[in-house]
This record gives C-alpha cells, structure tokens and sequence, in this order.
C-alpha cells in the first residue's frame, strides 16, 4: 500500500483560507491569531511547498492566483473533514443497539448462531441476542415486546410488520430397518409413533396439510432436544420429524438412519421474519444475516419477497 505523502499541511491550507478572505497579511493575522510578519513567512513556506506563486501582490492586497484560488476553494472541505475525524475520534463509540430475536422452532437455532456472526461482521451496530426460552410462545412473545423481530411459520401477529424469507422442507427419520421405511404412507403415520419436539406451534399445520379435515389419532412423543429424537428413530421407535437441513448431520453410511417423503411430495413449511414497527430501521441487515446463514441444501429462497 503506498501512503500519500502531500507537501502542504493543515496550516498551509489555513493561511492561504485566511489571505484569500481577508485580502492582506494584517487582516490575515488577526484572524489567525498570529503576527504579520508570521503570516507573511507562513505564504511563502505554503508557495514553496506548492511549487507556485499563490498570490499576487497588488496595492490593493493579496489577490490569489489561479492555483491559490483553487487551493483556497477546496480548503473548506479538507480542514472540515479533519476537523470531523478529530471529533468523532474523541468521542465514545455509540453502543450496539441489542436486538432480541427468537425462532418459532428450536431446529433452527444450530444454523441462527451463523447469524449472530455474520451480524457481527456486516452490522456491528447491531447486537443480535436469542433468548431460546421463547420458542414455545414466539408469538406472544412478539406480540408482548418481549422480542424485537421473530422467525414464524405462517401469517405474523396483528399489531406487526412482516416478509416472507423462505422454505424450508420437514422430512421423515427412521431406522433403516423400519417397515415404512419401504415407503412412507399416511397409514403408516398412523400406526407408529411420531416423534417430534416439544414446540406445539406447528402441529395443526402439520397434521391438516397431511391429513386433511379427517384428523386422525395419532401417537406422538415430544422431546426437548433434536438428539434424542434422531436416537429414537435410530431404535425403530418411531418416525421422527425433523427439518431436512437437520437431519443432514445424521445420515450417511454406518448410520441406521434413513430419511422418507410422503408420496404426495415434500412437506414444505413457510416461513416469514416478522417484527415490531420500532424494529424496522435493523430488519433490512437482520433478512440479510439470515440469507447468508440459511442452510442450502434444499431449502427453496424467498428471500427479497414481501
């Protein structure tokens, strides 16, 4: 990197400011705060560091040339710019504006602290936190001001804004040995156990978009964390219903796990970024982060929709 190494400096552009304005090295020196003979010695270091003549002298004053025109019009905006640096050098640095975020499902938050960091990155002014404790009531907590902004699947609460961000695909978990792991039927939903977290947000989601009107009963185990799922499906004790960006981390060869579709095509949830109307200046680099953190593989973009 070369660094820029100029002749003239701070005070050369203020004497050629003040003699251009004042029109004599006396009215210059009052200005300046500095003897005329000062102001005199300081013009001709500035014309000897610029390589011309600034000023013509004339029995009416000091009349600039060209060259000092052109100096003295852009000193303005030099010494100004300066002297904003010096300010904002001074003062403190503006804390971050925290901003508290939930998700309505727990499976997101393994890829959200991508988020966090990109945020980090592209908007230090923002302090993203994600209080988990949220995710079973992620829209009251909206609705509430207990959160600032919230990933929902679904249409967002009265009272906020929202934009759509994107698709994601719930896919089936079972043990490779499983029977309907020879193909996936609603008859088989029925008959085995349904293993799925303890977030009830999108249940009636799930259970028309698959069913339809008829519900069915159907036997279903809650569990706190995403492992313990994978672990009963591994068993063959049920059928596990997981994101298919989670689920990712848990196949391949030697692990017992397969994943299944319905027949009738992927299961695909939607997802929007609601918020406050007072979070609305921080939404534009929050939708951000989330597009360069979202998982890839299969997830369908909406992101620049509204």
């Amino acid at each position: 990197m070369r660094i820029p190494s100029p002749n003239l400096d701070v005070r050369d552009l203020r004497v050629v400011l003040a003699l251009r304005e004042a029109g004599t090295t006396a009215s210059a020196a009052e200005a300046l705060h500095l003897s005329q003979s000062a102001v005199s010695r300081a013009l001709a270091v500035a014309e000897d560091r610029a390589g011309v003549a600034l000023f013509t002298r004339t029995p009416n004053g000091l009349v600039p040339t060209d060259a000092g025109e052109m100096l003295a019009s852009r000193a303005p905006s030099m010494l100004a710019a300066i002297s904003s640096l010096e300010r904002q050098l001074r003062e403190p640095a503006p804390k971050p504006r925290v901003v508290r975020f939930a998700a309505e499902c727990h499976m997101c938050y393994p890829w959200l602290t991508k988020v966090v960091v990109e945020l980090k990155r592209s908007a230090p002014h923002l302090d993203l936190r994600l209080p988990a404790e949220h995710v079973h009531d992620t829209r009251g907590a909206l609705e509430r001001g207990d959160v600032d902004a919230a990933m929902l699947m679904g249409r967002a609460p009265k009272g906020t804004r929202s934009r759509a961000l994107f698709e994601d695909e719930l896919v089936f978990l079972m043990a490779a040995d499983h029977p309907a792991a020879e193909g996936l039927t609603k008859a088989a939903l029925r008959s085995h156990p349904i293993l799925c977290s303890t977030a009830r947000n999108g249940d009636h989601w799930f259970v028309r978009t698959i069913f339809g009107s008829k519900v069915p009963r159907l036997r279903v185990q809650r569990f706190a964390v995403t492992e313990a799922i994978v672990e009963f499906a591994r068993a063959g004790l049920g059928i596990g219903v997981l994101s298919e960006w989670v689920t990712e981390a848990y196949l391949g060869p030697g692990t017992g796990l397969v994943t299944r579709r319905l027949p009738k095509g992927p299961l695909l949830r939607s997802w929007r970024l609601a918020h406050r109307p007072e979070a609305t200046p921080f939404v534009e680099p929050l939708a951000s982060a989330i597009a360069a953190a979202l998982p890839r593989r299969r997830a369908v973009d909406f992101f620049g929709s509204r």
